[in-house]
């Protein structure tokens, strides 16, 4: 079971389809404003749907009952899993006689995710829109190498373990009031890590996760952008600590055929906690080009979901 937010569009027949891939934390609550905003732009023609990471965040399921996971997945299980969401979306949309655009929006590592997806769906995919992406070498960047000895095994353990302590420990307010004293949390999104997030699996789940990208994603996938880079629409930060400018040029460099941006308005690598909205309409200018002119595509038979190819952890290597 997924956590899942839906922006459904108003007229009942979306031009635009759009999966949102959260970065990590993969909570999809800190993209509520950003995607509120964004739909707001095309409330009668583009849905959105947004999935959490698996095991980052505490929620309910339609009973009302706490959903809890048995295991700390990886990245490969993360990936997998959000695949599986693009499948069962495309499936969803392509059932009906006219099929919309089918739209990737990732956010830092979530353009990794997306990454992936496009490998491995690269005919179901029309457009990815890429947010500071952080698709290579991360562990080298200088926030990587600030950050990566508490991801490692015996401390991320730890740090759940004294999680729950303190949570066990401290009144509710107190913790909240621990939160709000981070300079990169606004008041809501404080609530939201206490509410949804300040729990031991979900810490460990995170900092997991985190580990993995150090490990696993290495050299820009230079044949990717050189095959597919036309499908990329990719905007970079001018001072971001997890994608330094270096990261910019060399996709610039090697992405000729999509369209790679930097930012000139200084905003941060986490901007869905101070800038949501300014973000949400440079994404829309960058949608607005695409859907313009556009018509639907008229399906004559469904592709059937046993003939797509299944992703596997392979495609992490």
């Amino acid at each position: 079971m997924r956590e899942t937010l839906f922006w459904p569009c108003k007229s009942g027949k979306a031009q635009a389809v759009m999966l949102l891939v959260p970065g990590n934390p993969g909570l999809i609550d800190f993209y509520i404003d950003f995607c509120s905003a964004l739909h707001n732009q095309f409330s009668d023609s583009l849905e959105i749907i947004g999935v959490s990471h698996l095991g980052h965040t505490r929620f309910s399921d339609n009973r009302g009952l706490s959903v809890k996971r048995s295991s700390i997945p990886s990245l490969s299980d993360q990936v997998a899993n959000m695949v599986a969401v693009f499948d069962q979306i495309d499936s969803d949309y392509t059932s009906a006689a006219q099929r919309p655009k089918m739209l990737l929006c990732g956010h830092s590592v979530g353009c990794y995710f997306s990454e992936k997806i496009v490998e491995c769906r690269s005919d179901r995919v029309d457009r990815v829109f890429s947010l500071f992406p952080a698709v290579e070498n991360i562990a080298s960047t200088p926030r990587g190498r600030q950050l990566r000895p508490i991801f490692r095994p015996g401390v991320r353990q730890l740090a759940a373990g004294l999680v729950d302590m303190l949570v066990w420990m401290l009144p509710s307010a107190a913790i909240l009031g621990l939160a709000g004293m981070s300079r990169s949390l606004n008041e809501d999104n404080a609530r939201m890590v206490v509410e949804k997030m300040l729990h031991g699996p979900c810490i460990n789940s995170v900092l997991k996760m985190a580990a993995d990208e150090m490990d696993e994603i290495g050299d820009l996938n230079e044949e990717l952008y050189r095959r597919l880079g036309h499908k990329f629409v990719m905007y970079y930060g001018c001072n971001d600590g997890w994608v330094p400018p270096i990261h910019h040029k060399r996709m610039a460099s090697t992405n000729t055929k999509g369209k790679v941006y930097m930012c000139q308005s200084g905003f941060p690598h986490s901007f869905v906690t101070t800038h949501s909205a300014e973000m949400a309409l440079i994404v829309a200018d960058m949608l607005r080009e695409e859907l313009d002119g556009w018509s639907p595509v008229a399906i004559e038979s469904p592709p059937a979901a046993a003939a797509r190819r299944p992703y596997t952890a392979a495609l992490i290597d």
